[in-house]
């Protein structure tokens, strides 16, 4: 049978700890036939050294330097060289399963179709730390519609569970004018062609949870106003309205969620009985006595 190539498109920035680890987990797929690209945007740590002891080790390993412009960049360097039928994006702290390739592989074959996403496992330091996924992609169809609707609301996917065939891209790049969610924007333009989609759920991805990510920081809803206005050129008007009446939804459904946990801390029993202990410290008159205890103990602490 035949063995089409595969590019795996690793975007590298100063995430030198962790990228033995990725590189590893590539260079341990039980399919052969790929190439793994990895992009160094810019980087002011070990990221070079490391790359380059690869390439040193295995020819498939190809290092591209460039200045730094940001992971989109570097994705669409990515996939303007490679040579590949598919594509497999993987972040540099990020890991894929053994199978991950050969398993997407073979769904292509038997179903004809131009898109594959697994399912995955969150781990933190090591991959024996496992944590379950914080969203159940398995419960929804993979379409325009649900993509706009629930994305980051049950329906988020991290970037190493997609398999893409190549020229689904022909037409499509990351968007460079975004800091976050340049993979639902891509994704979203992914979808508008309607591809024939097939999901696995077996858990083929590892997602870090890295406490340094770029994705801990920023304001979540004015990202999305970005990511909606940039799409806009590219959106029917009604495809639009999806968009961002969905976007409305989830920041009202996010206020709710926030304001129901406020009135429940309010309405416990320790939060009043924490509100009955200051009137009382405050009708003795021991309130300033209070605020410099708390102050002394904190810094003790």
């Amino acid at each position: 049978m035949m063995k089409p190539l595969v590019s795996i498109i690793i975007p590298c920035y100063n995430q030198g700890e962790f990228l033995d680890e990725t590189l590893t987990s590539v260079l341990n797929q039980t399919y052969s036939n790929w190439e793994c690209i990895m992009i160094d945007d810019g980087s002011t740590d070990n990221t070079a050294l490391i790359a380059q002891s690869w390439i040193q080790k295995d020819t498939r390993y190809v290092y591209l330097k460039k200045k730094n412009g940001g992971v989109s960049s570097s994705r669409n360097l990515g996939i303007e060289k490679a040579k590949g039928d598919f594509i497999q994006f993987l972040d540099s702290d990020d890991l894929l399963a053994n199978a991950k390739i050969m398993d997407s592989i073979q769904v292509i074959q038997k179903y004809s179709v131009e898109v594959v996403c697994s399912n995955y496992i969150m781990f933190t330091d090591t991959n024996s730390n496992y944590e379950s996924p914080f969203s159940q992609i398995g419960d929804y169809d993979f379409t325009f519609y649900n993509l706009a609707r629930y994305w980051n609301n049950g329906f988020t996917i991290p970037i190493n569970c997609w398999f893409f065939k190549t020229s689904l891209f022909d037409d499509i790049e990351f968007p460079l004018g975004l800091t976050a969610q340049e993979d639902w924007f891509t994704w979203l333009r992914i979808f508008k062609k309607k591809p024939k989609t097939y999901y696995i759920s077996q858990q083929l991805a590892f997602y870090r949870m890295n406490v340094n990510g770029r994705t801990k920081s920023g304001s979540f809803f004015d990202e999305t106003l970005q990511v909606i206005n940039c799409l806009k050129s590219f959106l029917t008007e009604e495809e639009f309205k999806i968009v961002y009446e969905s976007a409305i939804i989830r920041y009202n459904e996010g206020m709710l969620y926030w304001r129901n946990r406020e009135n429940n801390l309010k309405n416990s029993n320790t939060y009043q009985f924490g509100l009955l202990c200051k009137k009382v410290i405050k009708k003795l008159g021991l309130l300033p006595l209070g605020k410099k205890l708390f102050q002394y103990l904190k810094f003790l602490k």
